[in-house]
């Protein structure tokens, strides 16, 4: 009786391609549920915050995982970060600088995020007829001196109008407060990781076999 013989060596081959896609196969994973959890936080911005800037839409970055470091990190932009961390871990809001107060606009231009644009502050304050400091009531602010206004009764000189100097409060410095917004990041990467990880994984396994055995 004739033996017949089954050639494995193609198979054998496939397979231990397979194994060296091993670390190839997980970083895409990582990459995967990394790049899953990075839309997650930055689609939760519109929730947690009225009408954020694309700024704050975009506060998130990935460092990939590779097949030499098998670990992808999501996190905070630097930029964002500082403003957003006390949403995440508690404390007050963060200001600019050494300046301890937040600007709250009153009566300045914004922009169409109702904040006031870059540098508009600093051309408040070069104005002729504007002033940093303590205004009526004693609301600390930008100010800006406006044309006196009639009294509405005559003065001592017949037909003469008494005028007094008239405020305008334009941008008014507040205590920095308590945050009471919670941002959720580490929660919400993890309810991502729990329940797209497995997913993820299946992918990247789907993917290494298709190309294995061709």
């Amino acid at each position: 009786m004739n033996g017949i013989k089954l050639d494995i060596t193609r198979a054998s081959a496939s397979l231990s391609d397979l194994h060296k896609q091993i670390p190839f196969m997980a970083a895409t994973a990582l990459n995967d549920v990394a790049f899953q959890v990075q839309r997650a936080e930055n689609e939760a911005m519109t929730d947690i915050f009225h009408n954020p800037r694309p700024f704050t839409q975009r506060a998130t970055q990935v460092e990939k995982a590779t097949k030499s470091s098998l670990e992808a990190v999501v996190s905070l932009r630097p930029d964002q970060a500082r403003y957003l961390e006390p949403y995440e871990d508690g404390g007050e809001h963060a200001t600019s600088g050494n300046n301890t107060s937040l600007l709250v606009p009153v009566d300045a231009k914004t922009d169409q995020y109702g904040q006031m644009t870059k540098g508009s502050v600093a051309r408040l304050t070069a104005r002729s007829d504007t002033f940093v400091g303590v205004g009526p009531k004693g609301v600390m602010g930008i100010w800006q001196r406006v044309k006196p206004a009639a009294l509405g009764r005559k003065g001592k000189r017949k037909g003469v109008r008494e005028t007094k100097p008239a405020l305008k409060l334009l941008v008014r410095f507040v205590p920095n407060q308590q945050v009471h917004k919670r941002l959720g990041f580490r929660e919400r990467a993890a309810e991502v990781v729990q329940r797209d990880g497995a997913g993820a994984i299946a992918r990247a396994v789907q993917r290494v076999l298709a190309t294995a055995f061709r």
